[in-house]
């Protein structure tokens, strides 16, 4: 530095002297008045309303465990007391910032004459010489704008503060309001976020970096530069052993220990979905101000552990729906001008997905794919990749390309290692518990990160055979039973004479003839929900379907029986626990409780059940769902061993594939598909596609302890058991091929038994079967329907428009 230069550094050294002196000068030579006077002038503010200054809080929403799963604030801050700071922490401030704090009144004026000669002496600026009360006046009184007057505001105010609050107090105000960076305001966050526990329990080397973050907290980040923040650490711990704090063998042992933070310290959120949504719901019921600045406390409906593992299970189902699309060439390196041996990848860091690892083509033999994951490498063989069609070596992959490596369980118990991709499928989940329809998981898509659009509440998607449910309570309510039978032929139907009639077809393109409710159910064949909802009234299921909660715009068409309209994730699942509650239905809920800062109770949210339909009608239909699961299009849900209930959906083109189901305890739902009505793929059913998700989140339930073998549905007054032929719906009889024990309300079980000539009709082909079907009053067997064009039903609350997915 020149002598020039030199000077200058001095001369602002001297001024800086002169302003702070000033006041001082003023007050001792002039008195008492014309201090008063320049404090009137320069109108500082009234210095006694920081004992009842409250600083922005953060909000914190917790899990149904206690556990916080998520923060929101525009300053992370937890206000803490004097006992709550522990020394460690305060010896390391005081080395760092203020080491004469105990000893002066405010202003150090040894520390600025000290500073401005040092300055000289070493031709730089080597620190700098504002107190801790100076730091806090600014930093809660001013504005970080450099002038005379605001100098001249800041000395004012440190005398003020220093006559009316004792050091501690100081202390404690300043350990409250710093910044910390990331957003953590105050030493409580801060030691939260960087290192996973409260202050009062800071150990050396974490109140050290602290300490050191506060000079410059987005340079020092010990996230963004670790390098940086070590020097900082260590060059607080050295000062420490200067002011005689701690002695230099300790301090050497503390700086040469690495840094260790949090999982914390990267903003994770458990739950990103589902806190968001009730981030919106508290912004629209306290205000912007309540939910950022006054630090609500809110217990939310989340088991983080059933979050957890439904998040996990979409992400791995979500994954294996869009290999059905084939192999998408991935971002190569080279093609960048980067090399691949320096690259280093963001999700390195420890974010990561454990099950899913970016990673680096380094080279392509005939032994497989030669790959680096950060300093780690390994070879997969071609086997690992061969649902890429590119398992030649050359073939399909090359030096530089950026993939993704997957390890997954296969449904054998084997671990698995294989080339992956992040999808192009999206999809959702919910899990509702059924006894209080409290909301323990959403999860709306594959990535937060990537589009926040929460498809579990805001994506109105075709529910397809999904829906039929709805269609056979409506008829056990009209005192119809699952071993009623129904004509499975062709039938048409015209709506509008001007128009083509319409004719649906079952999946299969195949008729059965006479079947039981039960086994079209089971099966999920077309043709008879049509019929039996021809039979019972769309307008009636419609009505039951707004007792069951679905809110969204529905019109009274017979398509209406095949899922033709659109309904929420949300609403489907909750739908569904009513057959597992006994006829109940149970607004869903996200929040339990709100609080605000103080524990004062805002708000609370107790379960609100109403009876959707009667508890005999609604076993009957968990009955009959159960065969679905033991039988039908579900399956290979019996391998969980469990007692479950459910069904498949899959719409036109299989745009959309759904399984919703029970157990005793929880009623989850899992939708997939395309932002746009996209196919899935050839045979992507519910079946293929959802179930193996929903059963993969059972598991994991199981797994955890939360559902058990020995669960099963309570069953209400009034039922009664009873085996009947699956095929013909009389009660069984030795000689019946498929025997199934039925549930009944109590007067409508079938009476007469099975013979030789239901078989030997059933066996028939479905056209010769139409002339022994006798048909229920006011149903017909006839292939051809007229039914009047209807009005819109009106909706049980005015639908949402259409929601635009956020990218």
């Amino acid at each position: 530095m020149s002598v020039r230069n030199s000077l200058s550094v001095l001369g602002r050294r001297l001024a800086a002297l002169v302003v702070l002196t000033l006041p001082v000068a003023l007050t001792a030579g002039l008195g008492v008045g014309a201090g008063y006077a320049a404090s009137r002038l320069i109108r500082i503010p009234r210095v006694n309303e920081l004992a009842n200054y409250r600083p922005d809080i953060v909000t914190e929403i917790r899990g149904a465990d206690g556990s916080t799963v998520a923060r929101f604030a525009i300053e992370r801050r937890d206000l803490i007391d004097r006992p709550q700071i522990p020394d460690v922490m305060v010896k390391s401030l005081l080395a760092t910032e203020d080491a004469r704090f105990y000893e002066h009144g405010g202003i150090d004026i040894v520390r600025i004459g000290g500073a401005a000669l040092r300055d000289l002496a070493s031709r730089s600026l080597a620190q700098g010489a504002s107190t801790i009360t100076q730091q806090l006046a600014r930093s809660v009184f001013l504005t970080p704008q450099k002038s005379f007057a605001r100098k001249l505001n800041e000395v004012f105010l440190t005398v003020e503060i220093e006559k009316r609050y004792s050091k501690d107090q100081i202390l404690t105000m300043y350990l409250n309001q710093i910044y910390f960076g990331h957003g953590n305001y105050g030493v409580e966050a801060a030691s939260k976020w960087y290192f996973g526990h409260t202050a009062k329990e800071l150990n050396l080397e974490e109140a050290a970096l602290l300490a050191g973050i506060i000079q410059r907290p987005e340079y020092y980040s010990p996230v963004r530069n670790p390098e940086g923040t070590t020097q900082r650490r260590n060059f607080v711990l050295r000062r420490m052993a200067e002011e005689r704090y701690i002695e230099p063998a300790l301090a050497q042992q503390a700086m040469g220990r690495p840094l260790v933070l949090s999982k914390n310290a990267r903003e994770s959120v458990v739950g990103p979905y589902f806190c968001e949504e009730v981030r919106q719901y508290l912004e629209k019921a306290y205000g912007e101000k309540g939910l950022y600045r006054q630090g609500l406390r809110v217990d939310s409906t989340m088991d983080p552990r059933i979050q957890l593992v439904v998040e996990k299970q979409l992400r791995w189902g979500l994954r294996r729906a869009d290999r059905r699309g084939g192999y998408r060439r991935p971002r190569n390196l080279v093609k960048e001008g980067i090399d691949p041996e320096t690259y280093r990848d963001p999700s390195w860091d420890g974010t990561e997905d454990p099950d899913v690892k970016t990673a680096v083509v380094m080279g392509v033999t005939k032994a497989g794919l030669d790959l680096r994951i950060g300093n780690e490498r390994l070879t997969l063989p071609p086997v690992s990749y061969r649902w890429t069609r590119s398992d030649e070596p050359g073939r399909g992959f090359a030096r530089g390309d950026v993939v993704l490596v997957e390890t997954a369980t296969s449904e054998e118990g084997k671990t698995e290692t294989f080339i992956s991709q992040d999808p192009n499928v999206e999809g959702a989940a919910v899990v509702i518990e059924n006894g209080t329809g409290a909301v323990r998981a959403i999860v709306g898509g594959y990535d937060f990160e990537r589009s926040k659009f929460n498809r579990a509440v805001q994506a109105l998607r075709q529910v397809g055979s999904a829906f039929k449910p709805f269609v056979y309570l409506t008829a056990v309510e009209a005192g119809f039973t699952p071993a009623d039978t129904v004509l499975d032929s062709p039938i048409s139907i015209t709506i509008d004479p001007r128009q083509p009639a319409w004719q649906p077809q079952n999946y299969y393109r195949k008729y059965n003839g006479i079947v039981t409710y039960q086994y079209a159910l089971e099966q999920s064949i077309n043709v008879p929900a049509v019929r039996v909802d021809l039979l019972v009234s769309t307008r009636k299921v419609i009505d039951t379907a707004r007792r069951l909660g679905i809110k969204q715009r529905m019109l009274a068409y017979p398509s209406l029986a095949l899922g033709s309209f659109e309904v929420t994730p949300l609403e489907m699942t909750a739908a569904y626990s009513v057959f597992a509650n006994q006829g109940l239905y149970f607004t869903p809920r996200l929040v339990e409780r709100v609080r605000d800062a103080e524990g004062r109770l805002l708000e609370e949210n107790p379960a609100d059940p109403h009876d959707a339909t009667t508890p005999g009608a609604a076993y009957v239909m968990l009955g009959m769902l159960k065969g679905v699961t033991e039988r039908g299009t579900a399956a290979t849900a019996k391998k969980l061993d469990m007692q479950l209930a459910g069904k498949t959906g899959t719409t036109n083109d299989h745009t959309d594939a759904w399984f919703v189901g029970t157990s005793p305890r929880y009623t989850i739902g899992v939708w997939v598909g395309h932002e746009s009505k996209k196919t899935l793929g050839s045979k992507a059913t519910g079946a293929e596609v959802a179930l193996p998700i929903w059963m993969r989140i059972v598991k994991g339930l199981k797994d955890e302890g939360l559902v058990k073998p020995s669960d099963d549905y309570d069953v209400p007054p009034g039922i009664v058991f009873v085996p009947i032929d699956l095929m013909t719906g009389y009660r069984a009889t030795p000689g019946c091929a498929k025997v199934v024990l039925t549930a009944f309300v109590n007067g409508t079980q079938p009476t007469e038994f099975c013979g030789d000539h239901p078989h030997a009709v059933s066996n028939l082909p479905h056209y010769l079967q139409k002339a022994a079907y006798t048909p229920k009053r006011g149903e017909s067997s006839a292939a051809e329907f007229q039914v009047d064009d209807p009005k819109p039903a009106a909706p049980a609350v005015e639908p949402p428009p259409v929601p635009t997915p956020r990218g």
